[in-house]
């Protein structure tokens, strides 16, 4: 805009009601909030840019859209146009003024209707921007994990929380508590920690040593030291993969063994995670795996929860597209 447009602007403000002038401040302040997301989405982005169409490195600038750059790949046998969220989780996700809201939100805990009343929005839309923000991080995981390792399974009620039918069985309430005599109802999660920070997960198909080996064999590397309770499994993991193995069994005393061989830090994660799963009353089976990654990367942040901002999911999620 020319200064002198913006002059007559700033001198028409005093001949506005103050309803007008009320109305164009929101305006104004949600411009302003679309305005901060398209930047940081475009830092974020950075000279770090492909085609994600097929992968050419050769690409230039072509023009902006709707606050964000957008770019054109330079391969002949493509020459498509695109921006920093194309082929992200992020992609179509409207309303971008509002994402460092509903980002804050989340981190609060927040459950959906209530996050849906704040933003003003459907709670059909607050669930699907929940578990788009999510898909990066229950994707991301440490391909490896070394040095003192430390696994241990624990269970979550299988749900169909927002199915309309449930045809076996009759429904629970806020959560349930299932059968305790069984795990047969139950979703067990694989939970592997080393001593650097590298934390992990795996959602089982079922509760057996096969499952359990198959998740840990990728990504435990031989030369480590694996930390167990006394379940068969970790055992026979251990022996088949020539694996140095401590068993901790509470049953007899054994809580620590010389000292340093121990599962309290995979034990004191999984109490995190179950005290704070419990505000969601239960969650679908269906999206546990976007809780995990979650709670994994809260946890990684853990010493800065509240500066934990748009800006990290933002870079996930364009990360994400790089390599999904």
């Amino acid at each position: 805009m020319k200064k002198n447009q913006f002059t007559l602007i700033i001198e028409s403000l005093s001949k506005l009601t103050h309803n007008q002038k009320r109305l164009l401040h929101h305006h104004v302040v949600e411009d302003l909030k679309r305005g901060d997301t398209d930047n940081l989405i475009n830092e974020c982005k950075g000279d770090d840019v492909i085609c994600p169409h097929c992968g050419n490195e050769e690409i230039g600038k072509w023009g902006m859209a709707a606050g964000l750059q957008r770019f054109k790949c330079k391969n002949s046998s493509c020459g498509k146009t695109f921006n920093a969220l194309t082929k992200t989780p992020l992609a179509r996700l409207r309303k971008r003024e509002l994402w460092a809201k509903n980002l804050e939100y989340m981190l609060d805990g927040l459950p959906i209707r209530r996050v849906a009343e704040l933003l003003e929005v459907a709670e059909t839309t607050a669930f699907r921007w929940r578990h788009r923000f999510l898909k990066a991080p229950a994707q991301r995981k440490p391909s490896e994990v070394a040095g003192i390792i430390e696994a241990d399974e624990m269970f979550f009620m299988e749900s169909f929380k927002g199915n309309q039918t449930i045809y076996d069985r009759k429904p629970r309430k806020r959560g349930g508590m299932g059968d305790r005599r069984t795990v047969d109802d139950k979703i067990p999660v694989l939970i592997v920690v080393d001593r650097s920070g590298g934390l992990t997960d795996f959602v089982l198909e079922e509760h057996s040593s096969d499952e359990i080996h198959n998740a840990m064999r990728p990504i435990v590397n031989h030369d480590s030291i694996l930390c167990s309770d006394g379940a068969h499994a970790y055992r026979s993991f251990a022996k088949e993969e020539n694996i140095q193995h401590y068993r901790t069994i509470v049953s007899k005393g054994e809580r620590v063994i010389g000292g340093q061989f121990h599962i309290q830090n995979v034990n004191g994660y999984m109490s995190r995670l179950r005290g704070w799963m419990r505000r969601f009353n239960g969650v679908g089976t269906e999206y546990l795996p976007n809780y995990l990654g979650w709670m994994r990367m809260m946890d990684s942040k853990k010493d800065k929860y509240k500066e934990v901002r748009l800006a990290y999911l933002i870079d996930e999620n364009l990360a994400y597209g790089l390599v999904a």
